[in-house]
């Protein structure tokens, strides 16, 4: 009997300490790009201290993984290629083995389905499902709000702490207040010390209380909590270059005005112009 040919597969590889936003959008735009080039997809994922939850400790997500050390050793013979998609030609197409390496966006093709119509249609597991719905319920409901999201840990990116630092934030929300003093915000916030600073300077900021250590299992659910709050808000003061944030806006439907430090405000803040979502594990739909 003939041996059937091995199947021509796609393997996305994240590196271990990539953080959640990354991660996601590097694996469903990978994912994309198997289905439209009709290969078996899968994915490197490490977990570990830099790193704890699996996809499906998030989502219910049931991809085929591959160990980064196999996906290493197979780019001896099957090298990286990176998100430009500038070397997918005809002589490509005949390889077994395509490796994408990136921590970007991959520039998809318009055929292609966007990855963030995956990442809109991922259902979150129970722990993170009834933690989003009972802190909406009881603290957001009704009503717009603005998110807020800081980035203060020493592990994040230089250029996220250098260009949006903590004083930015309690500057900008001040004015606001000003202009508005009815105002609401979500705090998304990685450090407890500038949570509570925040917090304590405006008293119609809520917050989630012991998110668990950072990056653990507990820790990366409960910043997923914190992304679908994020992404029920009617306008988001947020990170530069940060991806997790850019997670939110696509979360909900990319409607939201989102505002850093280098990106300035547009005018007029309007949190109720989105609308208001029914149902915050669907932020995307508004009423």
């Amino acid at each position: 009997m003939t041996p059937s040919p091995v199947p021509r597969s796609l393997i996305a590889y994240n590196g271990y300490d990539s953080g959640l936003g990354n991660r996601v959008r590097v694996v469903l735009g990978a994912k994309s790009l198997a289905e439209l080039e009709g290969r078996r997809f899968a994915y490197v994922w490490p977990t570990g201290k830099l790193f704890g939850p699996r996809f499906s400790d998030l989502w219910h997500y049931r991809g085929l993984t591959v160990p980064r050390a196999v996906s290493r050793a197979l780019a001896y013979r099957y090298p990286y290629v990176d998100e430009s998609l500038t070397w997918l030609d005809d002589r490509k197409r005949t390889e077994t083995l395509w490796q994408i390496r990136t921590g970007s966006p991959l520039r998809l093709p318009p055929e292609a389905r966007p990855w963030q119509d995956e990442l809109r249609a991922l259902t979150p597991v129970p722990e993170v499902a009834g933690a989003v719905t009972r802190f909406y319920d009881e603290n957001l409901r009704g009503e717009p709000y603005i998110g807020v999201m800081i980035r203060a840990h020493a592990v994040s990116h230089a250029r996220t702490r250098e260009a949006s630092p903590v004083e930015w934030y309690l500057r900008r929300m001040a004015e606001i207040v000003e202009r508005d003093p009815g105002t609401r915000f979500f705090l998304s916030c990685d450090v407890p010390e500038v949570q509570r600073r925040v917090m304590d300077a405006f008293p119609t900021c809520v917050a989630q209380q012991g998110k668990g250590g950072y990056n653990s299992v507990a820790g990366v659910r409960s910043a997923l909590v914190d992304l679908y709050l994020l992404a029920c808000s009617g306008y988001i003061l947020g990170p530069y270059f940060s991806s997790f944030v850019h997670l939110a806006e696509h979360l909900a439907g990319d409607r939201l005005t989102f505002e850093t430090s280098v990106v300035e405000s547009p005018g007029t803040i309007d949190a109720a112009a989105a609308g208001l979502a029914a149902d915050p594990l669907r932020p995307f739909e508004r009423l």
